[in-house]
């Protein structure tokens, strides 16, 4: 945050956005960027939106924001603006700006963990960027959900979507599909890579992803995926890749993975 003297040496004004430096990046914006149940497609500047009761518990109680305090807003669809906490809704306070989705798309699907590991690979996905998350089942999983409380579980997996997603400033929301088994993966538009150790390194097959639309990367559970499982795989058209010479826990291998792709793709620019 930068703080300025006001005119005639007054009282400092400080704003959330400065000028960088050349050759810098500009400050990340310290105004407070949530997520809203809305569709900003259909919105307009200065147009008032009712929050709802989750929404307004969180700005005013959770973040302690009063009535006039500025906010910027997303619909998890791309779209975003600068709003107004007014009451009981929140008053746009400039244009939409939507952003378009970046290509190519990047999916994790992600053996399920024991425990609530996956709350983490879910907060570390969203903040590399990824698209979408596929929960999987596979022959190693330990972990098997009883299909009366899969409700309640992603409803818990979507609210870890949406912090994360605030938290990194996303205007993009991942869905979350599954759980699914490893053979229901890839379709035409889709390069899938399955992690295994011993395979070729990630980085040294760029050629053979940087063309695909959509780049789906599977991570096993503890323990990995079978040799069967990835023999099937490569079978039906994926890539074993490999995830460097360390054995990365599965709650850990899934963001290394990631960040080569969102890197070697041109995601994060060239």
């Amino acid at each position: 945050m930068t703080c300025r003297r006001g005119p005639g040496g007054g009282s400092p004004g400080c704003a959330t956005r400065s000028s960088a430096e050349p050759g810098r990046p500009s400050p990340v914006s310290l105004i407070p960027f949530v997520h809203l149940d809305v569709d900003l497609g259909v919105a307009a500047d200065g147009e008032r939106i009712d929050l709802s009761p989750a929404d307004h518990h969180h700005l005013t109680t959770v973040l302690r924001l009063g009535s006039g305090a500025s906010v910027e807003v997303a619909d998890g669809r791309g779209a975003s603006a600068a709003a107004v906490l007014v009451d009981g809704s929140i008053e746009l306070a400039g244009p939409i700006s939507s952003r378009p989705r970046p290509r190519p798309q990047l999916v994790l699907a992600q053996a399920l963990p024991k425990g609530r590991k996956l709350d983490e690979v879910l907060r570390q996905a969203c903040e590399l960027g990824v698209d979408e998350v596929r929960v999987l089942d596979s022959v190693r999983s330990v972990v098997r959900l009883d299909a009366g409380k899969l409700d309640r579980i992603h409803r818990r997996w979507e609210a870890v979507v949406r912090s994360a997603c605030e938290q990194a400033r996303r205007s993009y929301r991942p869905q979350i599909l599954g759980p699914l088994p490893l053979e229901r993966l890839g379709r035409d538009d889709e390069m899938l890579l399955v992690a295994h150790p011993g395979a070729p390194g990630l980085p040294t097959v760029a050629e053979a992803w940087t063309e695909a639309e959509r780049l789906v990367l599977a991570v096993g559970p503890e323990g990995g995926f079978t040799d069967e499982e990835v023999a099937d795989a490569v079978a039906a058209g994926a890539l074993a890749v490999g995830l460097g010479p360390s054995v990365l826990r599965t709650e850990h291998a899934g963001a290394a993975g990631l960040a080569v792709l969102a890197a070697g793709s041109g995601r994060w620019g060239s």
